[in-house]
C-alpha cells in the first residue's frame, strides 16, 4: 500500500481546506501516472500539519522569516554548495571503480570523498 506523505507548517502553506483537497487528488493523480491505476485503490494520501515553533532548519523554529531570508541561513547554503560542488567535482575526477562482479565501489569511496571535501572546506 503506497502511502503519500506532505508535511508541512500549519497554517503557512496550506491555508485552506480547498487547497488540501486540490493537493490531495493531484498527488494521488500523479503518482497513478506513474505506476497505474491498480494502485489507486490502496493509495494513502496523507497531510501532516506541525505547529508553528515545531518545526526547524539548521536548529531554528520556523517560520522565522527573517532568518530565512537572512544573511546567516544565506552562508550556511553558501558553505554547503561549495562542500556539494568540491564533492560533485570530486566524482568527475575519480569515476566510481568497478568490482569484478560487475558492480561498483560507489558508496564507500563516495563517503571517503564526501568527508574529505567536508574536511576540506
Amino acid at each position: 500500500m503506497p502511502v503519500i506523505t506532505i508535511q508541512v507548517i500549519e497554517g503557512v502553506v496550506l491555508t485552506s481546506p480547498e487547497q488540501k483537497r486540490e493537493l490531495l487528488k493531484k498527488m494521488t493523480d500523479t503518482f497513478i501516472s506513474v505506476v497505474g491505476d491498480v494502485a489507486r485503490p490502496y493509495t494513502y494520501c496523507i497531510i501532516q500539519e506541525t505547529p508553528p515553533m515545531e518545526w526547524s532548519i539548521a536548529g531554528t523554529p520556523l517560520p522565522d522569516l527573517p532568518f530565512l531570508y537572512g544573511p546567516d541561513y544565506a552562508a550556511m547554503h553558501g558553505t554547503s554548495n561549495e562542500i556539494m560542488r568540491k564533492f560533485v567535482e570530486s566524482q568527475a575526477n575519480n569515476p566510481p571503480a568497478q568490482t569484478s562482479a560487475g558492480g561498483s565501489t560507489t558508496s564507500s569511496d563516495s563517503r571517503k570523498r564526501a568527508h574529505a571535501a567536508w574536511e576540506s572546506r
